[in-house]
């Protein structure tokens, strides 16, 4: 007997090609990017690296990271959903864009990688596990992983009950539809030293969300989008959600969402 599979985060839970979708990646992007690059950056990212961008989303880091290899250097931007990609490759000579399942795809061509980099996709993974060991498998010697993930901590110390109540909707109905684990990267650098990486360590980002910034547009465009999913599992009224939308909409409000996890490190050295 075989049960019904899993719905993943693209079989419209989140992802698609949509307009929506793709004010959401870019907001998500404002937010982020300053600091992935700057991780990046401090991580030693150099001319003639390959690296390999896993949910790669609209490509805003594939395409930095393709500026910093420069020529001498390449990048394939994975996905399971390409649609946001379309006109990256043919803009830079050096990017290769690629549909591909990080759960059950062979290893991209073009490794072993100097970098593999992969935001907000494990932790939505049932099968992260399996799939770190892959990323780990697909480093060369010396070669960098870095995770970015979703961390809930924050929002069950929000003085907002509606925006409290909403993010707590927002974690659970991608808990309970595609296995999202966003208490995951709590535990981080764990995972990676648990892979013998070396070199590994830590950091958080956590904007603030309100005064109708980017991280405001992302949550709302988010919200909005998992709305349906939220009031099928009654993990909150209509009025609820209704007043948090509100409240993000509201230039005045502030508060502090999901914060991103970051861990890094290094594969061990091969021989000499």
């Amino acid at each position: 007997m075989g049960g019904q599979r899993r719905p993943r985060y693209a079989d419209d839970v989140l992802g698609g090609p949509d307009e929506a979708e793709r004010l959401r990646l870019a907001a998500m992007a404002e937010v982020c990017d300053p600091t992935t690059t700057r991780v990046l950056d401090e991580l030693g990212v150099a001319a003639g690296w390959r690296c390999l961008e896993v949910g790669a989303g609209a490509g805003s880091i594939a395409a930095w990271l393709a500026d910093r290899v420069a020529a001498a250097g390449h990048v394939v931007a994975t996905d399971i959903d390409t649609s946001h990609l379309a006109d990256l490759a043919a803009s830079r000579a050096n990017l290769t864009v690629l549909r591909h399942d990080v759960t059950r795809d062979p290893a991209p061509d073009g490794g072993p990688f100097d970098l593999v980099h992969a935001r907000f996709v494990l932790e939505h993974l049932p099968e992260r596990e399996e799939v770190l060991d892959r990323l780990v498998a697909w480093l060369k010697p010396g070669g960098v992983l870095v995770l970015e993930s979703i961390a809930e901590f924050p929002v069950d110390s929000s003085p907002h009950p509606p925006f409290r109540a909403a993010m707590r909707g927002i974690g659970e109905a991608l808990a309970r539809t595609i296995g999202t684990d966003s208490g995951w990267a709590r535990g981080f650098p764990g995972p990676l030293r648990d892979r013998r990486l070396v070199d590994v360590g830590t950091a958080v980002h956590l904007p603030a969300t309100g005064g109708a910034n980017a991280s405001a547009r992302c949550w709302t465009l988010t919200l909005t989008r998992l709305r349906p999913r939220i009031r099928e599992l009654d993990l909150a009224s209509e009025d609820t959600l209704d007043e948090a939308l509100a409240q993000l909409a509201d230039p005045a409000f502030f508060d502090l969402a999901f914060a991103t996890v970051i861990a890094w490190g290094r594969g061990p050295a091969g021989p000499r």
